[in-house]
């Protein structure tokens, strides 16, 4: 869950105007280019605004421009730019920053820029898969395939640790692969730590699944029905904001508040750190729906963490002691944590950004029922193993298709007559992901301490399971 877009793919988009300039590296470049760095590190996106000249600001408003800017923060601050190259009349540099490198283009004319934009940088995969420590017997077919998948991955050189498992008609196997710590190169285990992330967010829906068992809300109730003071705004036309639209994406709040940047201590990397309960409640008396809810998806960490304050309103509890009560001691999961001791952190495998350096541990906050919890492979084969069999009635429920492809905090989808159930997580430096195939008896788990793309790697262990 980067964020909040957990997460969290930015996209590479590039505001440009033509501007003919001579292929003379412009005196002013340097100026305008610094500036640029220290407004974006500030947060200044208006004062990035007014160093534009008329041929960009005539195509492009300002609004635009800081929206564009702010989706970038999480990849944290700028710490050194670079010149790459100069064509066209524009130079080209390599912005490394926290998390991820961006490329800006650039041009300038009398000291104002006519030309700017940010795009990604392709990650340069390795020719030839590396060795990496792992514990592939390589006997069956399965794990010569899965040894595949997992050495393509592995030509990301930002790629640090894997663990995957998987249920194939109740035969389990684990395998792990790279290094939970770079600098000690040690193989995870099935008992390393890792962040979760969104996958969380399937854990907060069983917690309302089981309050409707238990006869304490209805998938229907108006969620004011469990807020402290008056909320006229969480209705549209008279419907209002249900515990369901909460739990499917389809409530129409916003993925985080409209302030998050305006907390103390604000860090772009962990933008909910320090955003406190007071800020929390007091924008949600300011949202605004566009709509009626439960008819346009909009995925929502503000949505889903309240989800999880609200199930420790109804409960009287605390979510920490609500997850164990209700999932992980009937599971089985002994290593499945919200909040960990100093002992604990010692198992975590570290967190590798998108660009490979070494990030901080992800902090929620407030926002923590939406991506906060904390497991290794061993536990999520054990979550996995609820809900290939489906025996448990909150697990059920949640599998129920809702709006859209949506059931209670899962994915669903039906291919063939057969239905499958996925989330996907990710923060700082951390992935996971999790499917199942509860007519195939199947399923899988991947859990990974970096940001490189899991992407083909799950489309591959998915026709595992499924042949």
């Amino acid at each position: 869950m980067r964020k909040y877009r957990h997460l969290l793919i930015i996209s590479a988009l590039c505001f440009e105007c033509s501007y003919a300039l001579s292929q003379t590296i412009n005196p002013d470049l340097n100026e305008v280019k610094d500036s640029i760095v220290a407004r974006y590190n500030r947060n200044d996106f208006k004062g990035i605004y007014q160093l534009a000249d008329t041929a960009f600001s005539n195509h492009i408003t300002e609004n635009q421009l800081s929206g564009f800017l702010r989706g970038n923060r999480n990849s944290g601050n700028i710490l050194s730019a670079r010149l790459q190259s100069v064509a066209d009349g524009r130079a080209f540099y390599l912005l490394e920053c926290e998390t991820r490198d961006i490329k800006m283009t650039l041009a300038v004319a009398d000291k104002k820029f006519t030309t700017f934009g940010f795009s990604n940088v392709p990650i340069e995969l390795l020719k030839d898969a590396p060795n990496v420590k792992n514990n592939n017997p390589l006997k069956t077919p399965t794990d010569k395939l899965v040894d595949s998948l997992a050495r393509l991955y592995f030509k990301n050189p930002n790629s640090s640790g894997l663990s995957v498992g998987i249920v194939a008609k109740g035969n389990v196997q684990t395998y792990h692969y790279g290094s939970s710590d770079k600098n000690t190169e040690q193989l995870p285990s099935s008992q390393t730590l890792y962040e979760i992330g969104s996958v969380t967010k399937t854990f907060t829906a069983t917690l309302l699944a089981h309050a409707v068992i238990d006869g304490k809300v209805t998938l229907n109730d108006d969620i004011r029905k469990y807020l402290s003071g008056n909320y006229p705004n969480l209705s549209f036309g008279g419907a209002p904001v249900t515990l369901l639209h909460l739990a499917n994406h389809t409530s129409r709040l916003p993925a985080l508040p409209d302030d998050i940047e305006k907390q103390r201590n604000f860090n772009p990397v962990v933008p909910e750190a320090h955003y406190d309960s007071a800020m929390y409640f007091a924008a949600l008396h300011r949202v605004k729906l566009d709509t009626l809810p439960g008819y346009k998806y909009n995925y929502s960490n503000w949505g889903i963490s309240l989800l999880g304050h609200i199930m420790e309103e109804v409960y009287a509890k605390p979510y920490e002691d609500l997850l164990k009560e209700y999932i992980t001691k009937p599971f089985g999961m002994k290593d499945t944590y919200y909040d960990l001791t100093q002992v604990q952190k010692r198992r975590m495998a570290n967190p590798y950004t998108d660009n490979g350096r070494q990030g901080p541990s992800h902090a929620l906050g407030i926002f923590a029922p939406a991506g906060g919890i904390h497991s290794t492979l061993g536990d999520m084969v054990k979550y996995l193993h609820q809900q290939i069999s489906e025996t448990n009635p909150a697990v059920k429920l949640t599998h129920q298709q809702t709006a859209g492809n949506v059931g209670l905090g899962w994915g669903v989808r039906k291919k063939a007559n057969m239905l499958d159930f996925q989330h996907n997580g990710s923060t700082i430096g951390f992935v996971s992901h999790i499917s199942v195939f509860p007519q195939a008896k199947s399923g899988l788990v991947i859990l990974a301490n970096s940001k490189a793309d899991v992407g083909p790697l799950i489309n591959g262990l998915q026709k595992v399971i499924n042949n």
